[in-house]
Protein backbone atom coordinates (compact mmCIF):
# COMPACT_ATOMS: atom_id res chain seq x y z
CA UNK A 1 0.00 0.00 0.00
CA UNK A 2 1.56 3.39 -0.99
CA UNK A 3 2.85 5.48 1.87
CA UNK A 4 1.10 8.60 0.51
CA UNK A 5 -2.26 6.78 0.71
CA UNK A 6 -1.67 5.86 4.36
CA UNK A 7 -0.66 9.41 5.27
CA UNK A 8 -3.71 10.78 3.44
CA UNK A 9 -6.02 8.36 5.28
CA UNK A 10 -4.57 9.35 8.66
CA UNK A 11 -4.97 13.07 7.88
CA UNK A 12 -8.57 12.52 6.74
CA UNK A 13 -9.33 10.61 9.95
CA UNK A 14 -7.85 13.35 12.13
CA UNK A 15 -9.82 16.04 10.28
CA UNK A 16 -13.06 14.04 10.64
CA UNK A 17 -12.43 13.54 14.36
CA UNK A 18 -11.71 17.24 14.77
CA UNK A 19 -14.94 18.18 13.00
CA UNK A 20 -16.86 15.74 15.22
CA UNK A 21 -15.49 17.31 18.39
CA UNK A 22 -16.07 20.83 17.03
CA UNK A 23 -19.72 19.92 16.42
CA UNK A 24 -19.93 18.31 19.86
CA UNK A 25 -18.64 21.46 21.55
CA UNK A 26 -20.93 23.72 19.50
CA UNK A 27 -24.00 21.65 20.41
CA UNK A 28 -22.98 21.02 24.07
CA UNK A 29 -22.52 17.30 23.38
CA UNK A 30 -20.03 15.37 25.47
CA UNK A 31 -18.70 12.39 23.47
CA UNK A 32 -19.04 9.20 25.50
CA UNK A 33 -20.75 11.14 28.30
CA UNK A 34 -21.91 8.86 31.11
CA UNK A 35 -24.08 10.16 33.93
CA UNK A 36 -22.64 8.75 37.13
CA UNK A 37 -24.88 6.12 38.73
CA UNK A 38 -27.29 5.86 35.80
CA UNK A 39 -27.97 2.17 35.15
CA UNK A 40 -30.31 1.26 32.31
CA UNK A 41 -32.16 -2.07 32.16
CA UNK A 42 -33.32 -3.53 28.84
CA UNK A 43 -37.06 -4.25 28.58
CA UNK A 44 -38.43 -6.47 25.83
CA UNK A 45 -41.65 -5.85 23.95
CA UNK A 46 -44.75 -7.74 25.08
CA UNK A 47 -48.45 -7.61 25.87
CA UNK A 48 -50.44 -7.44 29.11
CA UNK A 49 -53.68 -6.10 30.58
CA UNK A 50 -53.61 -2.78 32.43
CA UNK A 51 -56.24 -1.94 35.04
CA UNK A 52 -56.51 1.67 36.15
CA UNK A 53 -58.20 2.93 39.32
CA UNK A 54 -60.26 6.06 38.77
CA UNK A 55 -61.89 7.25 42.00
CA UNK A 56 -65.13 9.16 41.57
CA UNK A 57 -67.93 10.53 43.75
CA UNK A 58 -69.49 7.04 43.96
CA UNK A 59 -66.31 5.29 45.10
CA UNK A 60 -63.74 3.41 43.06
CA UNK A 61 -64.06 2.79 39.35
CA UNK A 62 -61.76 0.47 37.42
CA UNK A 63 -60.92 0.56 33.73
CA UNK A 64 -59.06 -2.31 32.05
CA UNK A 65 -57.47 -2.39 28.62
CA UNK A 66 -55.07 -4.60 26.67
CA UNK A 67 -51.63 -3.04 26.16
CA UNK A 68 -49.13 -3.91 23.44
CA UNK A 69 -45.57 -2.73 24.12
CA UNK A 70 -44.47 -2.87 20.50
CA UNK A 71 -40.85 -1.79 20.80
CA UNK A 72 -38.18 -2.77 23.33
CA UNK A 73 -36.76 0.08 25.41
CA UNK A 74 -34.50 0.67 28.38
CA UNK A 75 -35.50 2.10 31.75
CA UNK A 76 -33.36 3.37 34.60
CA UNK A 77 -32.90 0.84 37.38
CA UNK A 78 -33.36 3.61 39.96
CA UNK A 79 -35.13 6.94 40.16
CA UNK A 80 -33.01 9.94 39.25
CA UNK A 81 -31.00 11.03 42.28
CA UNK A 82 -30.18 14.36 43.85
CA UNK A 83 -26.56 13.99 42.66
CA UNK A 84 -27.66 13.32 39.08
CA UNK A 85 -30.02 16.29 39.09
CA UNK A 86 -27.25 18.54 40.43
CA UNK A 87 -24.94 17.37 37.64
CA UNK A 88 -27.57 18.66 35.21
CA UNK A 89 -27.84 21.93 37.16
CA UNK A 90 -24.05 22.46 37.29
CA UNK A 91 -23.87 21.86 33.53
CA UNK A 92 -26.52 24.51 32.92
CA UNK A 93 -29.20 22.05 31.81
CA UNK A 94 -31.54 22.19 34.83
CA UNK A 95 -33.04 25.41 36.18
CA UNK A 96 -32.15 25.08 39.88
CA UNK A 97 -30.26 22.99 42.38
CA UNK A 98 -32.05 19.96 43.84
CA UNK A 99 -34.30 20.65 46.82
CA UNK A 100 -32.75 18.54 49.56
CA UNK A 101 -34.06 17.87 53.06
CA UNK A 102 -31.63 17.63 56.00
CA UNK A 103 -31.90 13.83 56.24
CA UNK A 104 -31.31 13.26 52.52
CA UNK A 105 -28.03 12.49 50.75
CA UNK A 106 -27.03 12.75 47.12
CA UNK A 107 -28.14 9.13 46.65
CA UNK A 108 -31.74 9.86 47.59
CA UNK A 109 -34.19 10.30 44.69
CA UNK A 110 -34.59 13.90 43.63
CA UNK A 111 -38.11 15.04 44.57
CA UNK A 112 -40.12 18.24 44.54
CA UNK A 113 -39.74 18.38 40.77
CA UNK A 114 -42.55 19.29 38.41
CA UNK A 115 -43.37 17.39 35.23
CA UNK A 116 -41.79 20.19 33.26
CA UNK A 117 -38.61 19.96 35.39
CA UNK A 118 -38.38 16.22 34.71
CA UNK A 119 -38.80 16.76 30.96
CA UNK A 120 -36.05 19.41 30.99
CA UNK A 121 -33.73 16.86 32.62
CA UNK A 122 -34.46 14.27 29.91
CA UNK A 123 -33.82 16.88 27.22
CA UNK A 124 -30.45 17.76 28.79
CA UNK A 125 -29.47 14.09 29.07
CA UNK A 126 -30.48 13.46 25.46
CA UNK A 127 -28.43 16.44 24.30
CA UNK A 128 -25.35 15.38 26.28
CA UNK A 129 -25.39 11.78 25.08
CA UNK A 130 -27.07 12.04 21.66
CA UNK A 131 -29.37 9.24 22.81
CA UNK A 132 -33.12 9.57 23.15
CA UNK A 133 -34.21 9.87 26.80
CA UNK A 134 -37.72 10.66 28.01
CA UNK A 135 -40.23 9.87 30.73
CA UNK A 136 -42.04 6.50 30.57
CA UNK A 137 -45.67 6.34 29.56
CA UNK A 138 -48.06 4.98 32.15
CA UNK A 139 -48.35 1.77 30.11
CA UNK A 140 -44.56 1.31 30.11
CA UNK A 141 -44.34 2.13 33.82
CA UNK A 142 -46.99 -0.46 34.81
CA UNK A 143 -45.47 -3.07 32.48
CA UNK A 144 -42.10 -2.68 34.20
CA UNK A 145 -43.48 -2.29 37.73
CA UNK A 146 -45.26 -5.65 37.56
CA UNK A 147 -42.51 -7.40 35.54
CA UNK A 148 -44.69 -7.84 32.46
CA UNK A 149 -47.61 -9.47 34.27
CA UNK A 150 -51.18 -8.19 34.09
CA UNK A 151 -51.70 -5.11 36.25
CA UNK A 152 -55.01 -6.10 37.84
CA UNK A 153 -57.55 -4.76 40.31
CA UNK A 154 -55.98 -7.09 42.89
CA UNK A 155 -52.51 -5.65 42.15
CA UNK A 156 -53.85 -2.17 42.87
CA UNK A 157 -55.65 -3.17 46.06
CA UNK A 158 -52.58 -5.02 47.36
CA UNK A 159 -50.42 -1.92 46.80
CA UNK A 160 -52.96 0.32 48.57
CA UNK A 161 -53.17 -2.11 51.51
CA UNK A 162 -49.37 -2.27 51.78
CA UNK A 163 -49.11 1.51 51.79
CA UNK A 164 -51.74 1.89 54.50
CA UNK A 165 -50.04 -0.76 56.63
CA UNK A 166 -46.78 1.20 56.41
CA UNK A 167 -48.59 4.40 57.35
CA UNK A 168 -50.13 2.71 60.40
CA UNK A 169 -46.71 1.41 61.45
CA UNK A 170 -45.18 4.88 61.09
CA UNK A 171 -48.23 6.52 62.71
CA UNK A 172 -47.98 9.10 59.94
CA UNK A 173 -49.32 9.56 56.41
CA UNK A 174 -45.96 11.03 55.41
CA UNK A 175 -43.06 8.70 54.58
CA UNK A 176 -39.46 9.80 54.27
CA UNK A 177 -37.63 8.99 51.08
CA UNK A 178 -34.97 6.27 51.13
CA UNK A 179 -31.64 6.07 49.27
CA UNK A 180 -32.07 4.41 45.89
CA UNK A 181 -32.42 0.66 46.19
CA UNK A 182 -34.08 1.01 49.59
CA UNK A 183 -37.63 0.13 48.53
CA UNK A 184 -37.06 -3.30 47.02
CA UNK A 185 -36.36 -4.79 43.61
CA UNK A 186 -38.76 -6.61 41.30
CA UNK A 187 -38.05 -9.78 39.32
CA UNK A 188 -36.73 -7.71 36.41
CA UNK A 189 -34.15 -6.24 38.82
CA UNK A 190 -35.65 -2.76 38.67
CA UNK A 191 -35.76 -0.97 42.01
CA UNK A 192 -38.14 1.24 43.98
CA UNK A 193 -41.13 1.12 41.64
CA UNK A 194 -43.57 1.25 44.56
CA UNK A 195 -41.85 3.14 47.37
CA UNK A 196 -42.48 6.53 48.97
CA UNK A 197 -41.60 8.36 45.75
CA UNK A 198 -44.29 8.52 43.10
CA UNK A 199 -43.10 8.99 39.54
CA UNK A 200 -44.06 11.29 36.70
CA UNK A 201 -45.12 9.68 33.42
CA UNK A 202 -45.67 11.14 29.95
CA UNK A 203 -49.33 10.12 30.07
CA UNK A 204 -52.02 12.79 30.09
CA UNK A 205 -55.09 12.82 32.27
CA UNK A 206 -58.24 14.31 30.76
CA UNK A 207 -61.61 14.96 32.36
CA UNK A 208 -63.20 12.99 29.51
CA UNK A 209 -63.12 9.17 29.65
CA UNK A 210 -63.15 9.16 25.86
CA UNK A 211 -59.93 11.19 25.71
CA UNK A 212 -58.28 9.10 28.44
CA UNK A 213 -58.99 5.88 26.54
CA UNK A 214 -57.77 7.24 23.22
CA UNK A 215 -54.34 5.94 22.10
CA UNK A 216 -51.68 8.65 22.12
CA UNK A 217 -48.26 8.44 20.49
CA UNK A 218 -44.97 9.19 22.28
CA UNK A 219 -44.59 12.22 20.05
CA UNK A 220 -48.02 13.55 21.02
CA UNK A 221 -47.50 12.91 24.74
CA UNK A 222 -44.13 14.69 24.62
CA UNK A 223 -45.90 17.93 23.71
CA UNK A 224 -46.17 20.00 26.94
CA UNK A 225 -49.23 21.76 25.51
CA UNK A 226 -51.23 18.55 25.02
CA UNK A 227 -52.80 18.58 28.49
CA UNK A 228 -52.52 20.41 31.84
CA UNK A 229 -52.48 17.25 34.00
CA UNK A 230 -50.09 14.30 33.87
CA UNK A 231 -50.37 10.88 35.48
CA UNK A 232 -48.16 10.08 38.47
CA UNK A 233 -47.69 6.41 39.30
CA UNK A 234 -46.46 4.56 42.38
CA UNK A 235 -48.20 2.50 44.99
CA UNK A 236 -51.29 4.45 43.96
CA UNK A 237 -52.18 6.54 40.90
CA UNK A 238 -52.86 10.25 40.66
CA UNK A 239 -53.09 13.06 38.15
CA UNK A 240 -51.20 16.25 38.90
CA UNK A 241 -50.87 19.60 37.08
CA UNK A 242 -47.60 19.63 35.13
CA UNK A 243 -46.26 22.68 37.01
CA UNK A 244 -46.75 21.22 40.53
CA UNK A 245 -43.66 19.84 42.30
CA UNK A 246 -45.16 18.64 45.59
CA UNK A 247 -48.59 17.44 46.74
CA UNK A 248 -49.03 16.74 50.45
CA UNK A 249 -52.74 17.40 50.78
CA UNK A 250 -55.46 16.12 48.55
CA UNK A 251 -55.16 13.24 46.19
CA UNK A 252 -55.56 14.75 42.73
CA UNK A 253 -57.88 11.93 41.80
CA UNK A 254 -56.40 9.15 43.89
CA UNK A 255 -58.02 9.87 47.24
CA UNK A 256 -54.70 9.78 49.14
CA UNK A 257 -52.00 12.42 49.57
CA UNK A 258 -48.82 11.88 47.56
CA UNK A 259 -45.68 11.55 49.67
CA UNK A 260 -43.13 12.74 47.12
CA UNK A 261 -42.91 13.22 43.35
CA UNK A 262 -39.79 12.16 41.44
CA UNK A 263 -39.08 10.36 38.18
CA UNK A 264 -37.01 7.81 36.30
CA UNK A 265 -36.03 7.85 32.64
CA UNK A 266 -36.58 5.69 29.57
CA UNK A 267 -34.13 5.43 26.69
CA UNK A 268 -35.44 4.55 23.26
CA UNK A 269 -33.20 2.33 21.18
CA UNK A 270 -31.28 4.18 18.49
CA UNK A 271 -29.41 7.45 18.24
CA UNK A 272 -31.05 10.81 18.81
CA UNK A 273 -31.16 13.04 15.76
CA UNK A 274 -29.84 16.53 16.38
CA UNK A 275 -32.61 18.95 15.37
CA UNK A 276 -30.03 21.55 14.34
CA UNK A 277 -28.00 19.05 12.28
Amino acid sequence: MPKTFLIGSVIAGVVALGLFYQDAIRNNITPDFNLSGLEMVAVNSGTYNLTILVPDSFGRKYHSKPVNIRKPFQISRYEITINQWNTCFEDGGCPSQAKQRPYQTGLHPVTRVSWHDAVVFTQWLSSKTQKSYRLPTEEEWAYVANSGRDFTKQTIEDLIAKRRMIQVGLMSRFRKTLPIGGSGQNSWKIDDMTGPVWEWTLTCWFSSDEENKRPWSISQLSDPNLCPNRVVQGDERAHVPFFVDKVYTGGCGTGSPIDHIGFRVVRDNGIRHNPSG
